[in-house]
């Protein structure tokens, strides 16, 4: 990516599987901020991914979006909370290449 380019890392909703019934949103978190960059979470309305039997729903999404200030190679981390017990808190993180823009 190029200096001021804004881009979404990450996309989370939760859809209970026995009925098909959306659920708010997973909570996210920044864990670990970039140094060259900023990181925020923004929440929007999507759709469900299309394949099983729970396809093209719409869906409350969290996502996780990057603003490339600086050139280099900026690293971020994050955690989800997920409604559902068995899936619980997950953990992420990405290292981003950012060159200068033209």
């Amino acid at each position: 990516m190029k200096s001021g380019d804004v881009v979404v890392l990450a996309s989370y909703y939760e859809i209970r599987g026995s009925d098909c019934l959306a659920l708010r949103a997973p909570r996210v978190q920044i864990t670990q901020n970039p140094t060259l960059g900023k990181a925020s979470i923004m929440q929007t309305r999507g759709q469900s991914s299309d394949s099983g039997r729970c396809a093209y729903r719409p869906v409350a999404v969290s996502q996780v979006v990057y603003q490339a200030d600086r050139p280099g190679s900026d690293t971020l981390a994050w955690e989800v909370k997920y409604q559902n017990k068995t899936l619980g808190t997950r953990r992420f993180s990405a290292t981003v290449g950012v060159t200068p823009a033209p």
